[in-house]
């Protein structure tokens, strides 16, 4: 910029959003898995939209595809791939309750919504009155239990 016939340069702050990743990898048997460091932000709202839409009523169904979904989103191409085989392998399975626990301890890795509901800060505001409905934007918690249906392959 020029003011009066002499040079100055605005001062410019620069923030740098870089974000530290660490590797996300588990192990089932002999097999380990590798997850993406991150996800992209266009494909974690598709999957929390497709995720919020379902109620505490889903059905086993729904809750496998949701389940299904997840690890397309986050498991690397040749995880996903050789995870998917292990969930059909009747050899040497993945089972169900895995699954549960492995997408939940995904889920947290990635920062999602908490497996279970934090403890009610004393110093915070009291939860809403009784027959109160509350709409939130974060997608709504999805769990199998190992007591749920058996999944025929």
């Amino acid at each position: 910029m020029v003011c009066c016939g002499l040079t100055v340069r605005a001062m410019t702050e620069m923030r740098d959003f870089t974000k530290k990743r660490k590797d996300i990898s588990f192990r089932v048997d002999d097999d380990l898995f590798h997850a993406a460091r991150g996800v992209p932000a266009d494909v974690l709202l598709d999957f929390a939209t497709e995720f919020s839409s379902m109620d505490t009523t889903a059905t086993v169904d729904q809750q496998l595809r949701a389940f299904r979904s997840m690890l397309e989103v986050v498991l690397l191409p040749e995880s996903l791939e050789r995870f998917t085989a292990r969930m059909r392998d009747r050899e040497n399975p993945i089972e169900i309750d895995q699954v549960e626990e492995i997408v939940t301890w995904l889920m947290e890795q990635y920062g999602l919504r908490p497996t279970e509901p934090s403890s009610a800060s004393p110093s915070g505001p009291s939860g809403p009155g009784p027959g109160t409905t509350l709409t939130a934007s974060t997608p709504a918690e999805v769990s199998i239990s190992a007591a749920s249906p058996s999944i025929a392959s």
